[in-house]
Formats: C-alpha cells, sequence, structure tokens
C-alpha cells in the first residue's frame, strides 16, 4: 500500500487551500485531497454568502482573511472579487464595542469609515428608516467574491504540481501505528459504480446504510479539514472538539423598487445580511435558536416571511415590494468562542486540524492555507503566526475571548 506523505480530509476552500499551499513550498510532498463529495454539493464552501472583509475583534482572525482579500486584490476578476465595501449598521450597545476596538483596528491597518445615522442614510438612500441605529462603519476594501473560483483556483493550482484527488470517500477510522496512519474510509462509488447523491447525504448526515466497501490508505501526516463534519473525524484519533453542525438559510428574492447592484455586503442592526446577487438580492440571517443538526432543509418562503422580509421592512421602506424566488441551507461548523480550529493536535502528533472557521473559512481560506502549510513544513507559523487558534485551547482553558463578528 502506497505511503502518502499528507493526506488532507476535505476538499473544500480549507483543504484545497492547504494542498495548494503545501506544494508551493515543496513540489516532492505526496499529497491525497480525499471528501466524500469533490463536487460540494453539501459544502459550506459552496453555501456561503460569498462576503469578505477585514473587520474581526480578534487579531489573529484579522490577519487570516486581511491575507486571504489581499491575495484576491491583486486578480480580481478571477475570482468574481467586488470590492464595493461592507456597511455594518450597530445598535447602542453594538457601536460602543466597536468603538473599544478602534486602536486595534488602526494597529492592524484597517480603514472604516464611521457614520452616524444621519450619514447613513445619505450615502445609502435606501435605508430611510432609522430606528435603531447608533452608528456605522463602512470600509471600502471590503466586499464580495465567488467562492467556487477560490476554491477551484486552489484545487486546480494544487492538481497542475501533482496532488491527487479522492472522490465519494468518508473515513470511518484513523489508527496511528509506528511511524504510519492507516485512513479507513467507505468507497461510496463502488457499490454502483458512480457516487449518488442519497449515498452522499446519509454519510453526511451520519444516517448512510447499506453495503459499502471499505479500504484503507496510508500517510505520514493526517490533515482534518472536514469542515463541519470535523468532530465525528476527529473522535476516529481520539480528539474531541467542541465544534457543532448549525444550519444557516439564505434567501433569494426579486425588488421591483430596490437596486443593491451598486452596493457591497450590507449588516443590519437586526443581524439580517443582504446584497445584491446577479439579478436578485440575497439575504441571511442566523435564528439564535437553531438547534445543531446535519440539516439541510430550506425551510423557503416561511422562513423569508418571518425572518427576512420583516428585518428588511423595518430598515427600507422600499423592502414592502420583495418576492421570494428560492433559497437553500448550508453548515455552520460553531466552535463556542466562534473562532476557527487549526493546528497541530499534540506537540509531536502527525495529525493536524484545520475547520471550525464558524461559516467564515471562505474568507480565511487563502491564509488559513498558508499558515498550515509553513506549520507542517517548518514546524512553526511564520507568516500569520495562529497559534491563538490551536485544537486543545478548550480543553485547556486558554479559548479566545467570544469572536462577535460571525457574519
Amino acid at each position: 500500500m502506497k505511503t502518502w506523505d499528507v493526506i488532507i480530509v476535505g476538499g473544500g476552500l480549507i483543504g484545497s487551500s492547504i494542498a495548494y499551499h503545501l506544494k508551493q513550498k515543496d513540489e516532492g510532498l505526496q499529497i491525497l485531497l480525499l471528501d466524500v463529495d469533490l463536487s460540494g454539493k453539501y459544502s459550506s464552501s459552496e453555501l456561503n454568502a460569498g462576503g469578505i472583509r477585514k473587520e474581526w475583534w480578534r487579531e489573529v482572525n484579522i490577519e487570516l482573511a486581511k491575507a486571504t482579500l489581499e491575495f484576491m486584490e491583486a486578480s480580481p476578476d478571477q475570482f468574481g472579487f467586488r470590492q464595493k465595501g461592507y456597511l455594518w449598521l450597530y445598535d447602542k450597545k453594538g457601536w460602543d464595542f466597536y468603538r473599544s476596538y478602534r486602536l486595534l483596528f488602526k494597529k492592524e491597518g484597517i480603514h472604516a469609515e464611521e457614520l452616524t445615522p444621519k450619514e447613513v442614510q445619505s450615502r445609502f438612500p435606501f435605508i430611510d428608516r432609522l430606528d435603531g441605529i447608533a452608528g456605522g462603519t463602512f470600509s471600502p476594501k471590503d466586499g464580495l467574491f465567488n467562492p467556487n473560483l477560490l476554491k477551484q483556483f486552489f484545487r486546480d493550482g494544487a492538481k497542475t504540481k501533482g496532488v491527487e484527488t479522492l472522490d465519494g470517500a468518508y473515513v470511518t477510522a484513523v489508527e496511528k501505528k509506528g511511524g504510519a496512519i492507516t485512513v479507513t474510509y467507505r468507497d461510496l462509488k463502488q457499490v454502483n459504480g458512480s457516487l449518488k447523491d442519497e449515498d452522499v447525504f446519509g454519510a453526511l448526515t451520519q444516517k448512510a446504510g447499506g453495503d459499502f466497501f471499505h479500504k484503507n490508505l496510508s500517510c505520514k501526516i493526517l490533515v482534518n479539514a472536514s469542515g463541519a463534519w470535523a468532530a465525528s473525524l476527529s473522535k476516529c484519533y481520539g480528539h474531541l472538539v467542541p465544534t457543532q453542525p448549525v444550519r444557516r438559510q439564505v434567501c433569494l428574492f426579486d425588488s421591483r423598487e430596490l437596486d443593491l447592484s451598486g452596493e457591497g455586503m450590507i449588516v443590519d442592526t437586526s443581524g439580517v445580511y443582504f446584497h445584491a446577487e446577479g439579478d436578485h438580492i440575497l439575504a441571511g440571517y442566523a435564528t439564535p435558536e437553531e438547534p445543531p443538526a446535519f440539516n439541510f432543509k430550506y425551510d423557503g418562503e416561511s422562513f423569508f416571511e418571518q425572518e427576512i422580509w420583516p428585518r428588511l421592512i423595518h430598515r427600507i421602506s422600499k423592502a414592502e415590494a420583495l418576492k421570494h424566488i428560492g433559497g437553500w441551507a448550508g453548515l455552520y461548523e460553531v466552535t463556542p468562542d466562534r473562532s476557527g480550529i487549526m493546528g497541530r493536535v499534540d506537540k509531536d502528533s502527525p495529525i493536524y486540524e484545520a475547520h471550525s472557521f464558524t461559516g467564515r473559512g471562505a474568507m480565511q481560506s487563502y491564509g488559513v492555507g498558508l499558515a498550515m502549510s509553513e506549520l507542517i513544513i517548518y514546524g512553526e507559523y511564520r507568516s500569520i503566526d495562529a497559534t491563538p487558534l490551536h485544537p486543545d485551547r478548550f480543553r485547556k482553558g486558554t479559548k479566545l475571548l467570544y469572536e462577535g463578528f460571525h457574519i
């Protein structure tokens, strides 16, 4: 059985970025990138809203996002990067909290224009209902991008340099023995001769039945980049991480009167976020009471009418004339402090983790891949110090302060 230098479990933006950066640094590495479904039908990389910003409360998160944004800034058309800014509206509590972080933003070189409620309305006339707005910030360097284009760039770049991929592989066991790791997986393709959506869905929701062929792979280093399924994989090698899959729903709708084509991402005081999406408008909202589950069901027009529409009408009078078109549901992988998990599991362990970025992995993906590749190859972070996101921080009681910027 061939022994790979590195096996990366999870072929989304994070896993693909790690593979890309490893090969950029060492073309001789034998790397396998595997996933239960490389097309990413249920992947958070494909189902997110596509925003990118540098505003965060925690320094490490700023650095990871900044690296990703600056990378795309050099070739915006290649990634569908529209640098139209982020408008963030705050209530009184949020505004006071934001203002307490001015020094951090200045230190990190983040330019965010501070706006009074009247200035918000003057700059963005469609926001004509100012109730509850204490202030706003507009960061012109931020914007929107196409996560699929960025993922494909990483994956194509990795494959060009020799990274191999394995589709339809659902890992069920990990065994460390001597200097090698044995990875056992279900081959979801071998039974039917092709990858069936019902088999993928069954595996991802952990309700897979039937007979699947089990196969083994061998590697020296294993990277867990399996997103919302990271906790399930980590149990296979005896490492428990407090991350849970939580459904997030996104709506698409039309408006006869509201044209947002010239705007970037807008985040309201209510928590609803929205932006133009082609000829439509996209909006999402994280319902606070949403229970953890591998739930991909989109609640349809009822979700739009109960959660999205009332919040938009409260802020924008033209939002009274909206027509729901459709939408989708995807998963956030949520940690207690709302920051990602990345690093070596233990000091001498051959297993690394890079997951649970709480729905923001897309906007941090380049930075994560760069930092992880350095840690794996050099044994230390060089470009970005991601030590605060160490996988063991929760067990050791050193978790970060809560990351409030998690939209």
